[in-house]
């Protein structure tokens, strides 16, 4: 029964274990401070502390930098403004027993194997004042693993690409199915408004034809009245002729 309980709590702690690595286990991480864009050494870089202290903490590097100034530059001469695209977090300031300023802040970034930039305000008493950039490059070879964070961008990678071709088909097929209706009811449209003229068209076609015919038929029927009239007039004239020649002869005789 002992042996039971004892292995179940060394499970317990194993699977406790793996539930989370390597949150809240901080890291010494060396790193070096670099002129803006080069690969010089820079100045401002005496002014650093090292190593860094980096943790693991929701998929991402939560990086812990100190900076030391001596108690004759004025206080807390060097500032932090901006550094990996954000303002520095939980700034804290103290001075040791030797009476040197220190400045302690955090950053987060899931890609510290990449150079950082900082942003850094430097004022020196009478001496110097002046707004500077500079690169901190880390090294990478204690550099803890985002193990959950490539995992979830190894997921993540295949589906994104898939999802957008699909899309891009589905619009398309959407687009073709869609323009030949579109063509189709234009034909039929353009259809319907020249039915309407083809046949008002047709009817004046035959309303002249019918009213040509109609005036032709008015023109011709005078025409064969007057004919058989002069006819008629004719045949009239030679009869009274013929019968008042005929009168006149006999009368004589």
């Amino acid at each position: 029964m002992n042996n039971v309980k004892r292995w179940f709590l060394i499970g317990m702690l194993i699977v406790a274990s793996l539930g989370c690595p390597v949150i809240g286990h901080a890291q010494s991480l060396d790193y070096t401070a670099l002129k803006y864009g080069t690969s010089q050494t820079s100045m401002a870089g005496k002014y650093f502390v090292h190593p860094a202290k980096v943790k693991v903490a929701q998929n991402a590097y939560q990086v812990t930098m100190e900076i030391k100034t001596a108690k004759h530059l004025n206080k807390w001469p060097v500032r932090v403004l901006k550094i990996a695209g954000q303002t520095p977090q939980n700034v804290q300031k103290s001075r040791d027993s030797a009476g040197n300023y220190l400045l302690f802040y955090t950053f987060t970034t899931a890609h510290l194997n990449r150079d950082v930039t900082a942003k850094l305000a430097i004022n020196v008493l009478g001496v110097y004042k002046a707004t500077h950039k500079l690169t901190l490059a880390f090294q990478t070879v204690n550099m803890p693993a985002l193990s959950q964070a490539k995992a979830s961008t190894r997921r993540q990678t295949p589906t994104t690409p898939t999802t957008a071709a699909k899309q891009t088909q589905s619009s398309t097929i959407k687009a073709s199915s869609q323009k030949p209706t579109s063509k189709k009811q234009a034909a039929s449209a353009s259809a319907t408004t020249a039915s309407p003229a083809s046949s008002s068209n047709s009817r004046s076609a035959m309303s002249s034809s019918v009213a040509s015919q109609e005036a032709d038929t008015a023109d011709q029927v005078p025409k064969q009245r007057t004919n058989w009239m002069s006819l008629l007039g004719g045949s009239l004239a030679i009869v009274i002729v013929v019968i008042g020649g005929s009168w006149w002869y006999f009368g004589r005789h």
